[in-house]
């Protein structure tokens, strides 16, 4: 008799920017029968189908209409329909951003549902957005930003006060101020914990 496939988990990336939740879930995607959905995806192919810029412009724009037309919890519906048992064991949500969506998800998906906060010294991930968006020459704004006044401008911005909020809400805290190999390591050990296997090389 084959074993009762086990269905799978949800982990819900939330972080501020440049705590590193997009190295998470490269390296779960990456080392474990997993799939990544991007919680801004939806807004992100909106704005391709109209051939416009996913800019800093265009992005927060249109998710505040559609969150203002349909509710804030659209996109944790979006991600409900999206995911499927086909063989995945981890669905990674990249970006939970509002508290409306943690209710749905939770409702949803029960103790499948596990909300990782990636967290990281300001100071440190300052330097990762600075580093950043001095290689993709998106932005000189954090480049030429003092350390205060990038603490102060994050604590003004909508979606990042939020993100405090969930972070309260956490099942599991991933600490992200050391090495890319320790960070994995804890990521393993993580995962594991829902008996998980890594893939096979």
């Amino acid at each position: 008799m084959a074993a009762k496939k086990q269905p799978p988990i949800i982990l819900g990336l939330v972080s501020h920017r440049g705590c590193g939740k997009d190295a998470c879930s490269k390296y779960i995607i990456g080392h474990y029968r997993a799939k990544e959905i991007a919680m801004s995806g939806y807004i992100r192919q909106a704005l391709e189908l109209l051939h416009l810029p996913p800019n800093r412009q265009n992005f927060p724009w249109l998710i505040t209409k559609i969150r203002s037309r349909f509710g804030k919890g659209i996109l944790a519906r979006a991600v409900i329909r999206e995911i499927q048992e086909d063989g995945f064991s981890i669905y990674v949500l990249n970006g939970v951003r509002l508290l409306r969506e943690i209710e749905i998800l939770r409702k949803k998906f029960g103790r499948r549902f596990v909300l990782v906060d990636v967290v990281c010294a300001d100071e440190i991930r300052f330097e990762r957005i600075k580093k950043r968006e001095k290689k993709l020459k998106v932005s000189k704004d954090n480049v030429k930003m003092s350390l205060a006044d990038f603490v102060k401008q994050e604590k003004r911005i909508v979606t990042e006060i939020e993100i405090s909020a969930i972070e309260k809400k956490a099942d599991y805290v991933i600490e992200n101020n050391g090495s890319t190999e320790q960070l994995f390591r804890c990521l393993d050990d993580l995962v594991k914990i829902f008996g998980v296997r890594k893939l096979k090389k």
